[in-house]
């Protein structure tokens, strides 16, 4: 039976599953070609009480007046669930996501998470899906927006997906843990890959460069033993 992957976004009120709530699903059903077979999108209405968080609304744009009418968060976790089906759930940063949609008993057998697929291809560097889009020429046009950031995604476990298939078979289930980013949630059959080191983001970079400009052979052959000696490790 031929694979689908459900490669999907959330956006929410805040970053506890135990204390805040969904504001948007986006979802793409996707073949092993990585074709688009289907998608869903909904907004989630607020619970009766809580109210949107201004810095909330400045990252992603969503308003209160956006969620109104929307179904409510069980209403869209049993969509999702039928949408999802049997398919191999994908998400930038699965922990978080899973962790969401668990509340809804959305426990998937089977996932990517293609932050940890891209922390362990290129540990040195900031797996952020705004860095790894950048630096790979990803389209990442109203980022923040469920369905913005799924289609971004998929390039992104497009073209990470054969790097680590090369390296370790398989990357399914697998999550990171890090002093950069603790891991908060264990999803069902989780793979915890534990990193061992402080990934840069591309400002860090920069600074680094500009602060020694003389070093900057240096730097890029150090951050390349550094990549092959962590993934000898992890």
């Amino acid at each position: 039976m031929a694979k689908t992957y459900v490669v999907l976004d959330l956006e929410t009120t805040g970053l506890d599953y135990k204390s805040e709530q969904i504001t948007e699903i986006g979802a793409i059903k996707i073949d092993e070609g990585f074709n688009e077979i289907d998608r869903f999108h909904t907004m989630v209405a607020l619970e009766e009480g809580r109210e949107l968080p201004e810095f909330i609304t400045k990252l992603t744009g969503i308003t209160a007046a956006d969620l109104e009418g929307a179904p409510t968060e069980t209403e869209a976790l049993e969509k999702l669930n039928e949408f999802i089906s049997d398919s191999i759930v994908v998400a930038q940063n699965a922990p978080f996501d899973l962790s969401f949609i668990s509340r809804g008993r959305i426990e998937p057998e089977r996932f990517y998470c293609t932050r940890a697929m891209a922390r362990f291809v290129e540990p040195e560097l900031s797996s952020s899906l705004k860095d790894v889009a950048k630096r790979n020429g990803i389209s990442l046009e109203g980022h923040h927006r469920a369905l913005n950031d799924v289609e971004a995604t998929i390039e992104v476990f497009k073209r990470y997906l054969p790097h680590v298939r090369s390296q370790y078979n398989e990357f399914e289930n697998i999550v990171q843990d890090s002093a950069d980013r603790p891991l908060k949630f264990k999803p069902k059959n989780a793979i915890v890959r534990t990193v061992h080191m402080v990934a840069l983001d591309n400002a860090d970079l920069i600074r680094l460069v500009r602060a020694f400009p003389e070093d900057h052979d240096m730097f890029t052959k150090l951050g390349s033993i550094i990549g092959r000696t962590m993934k000898g490790r992890d």
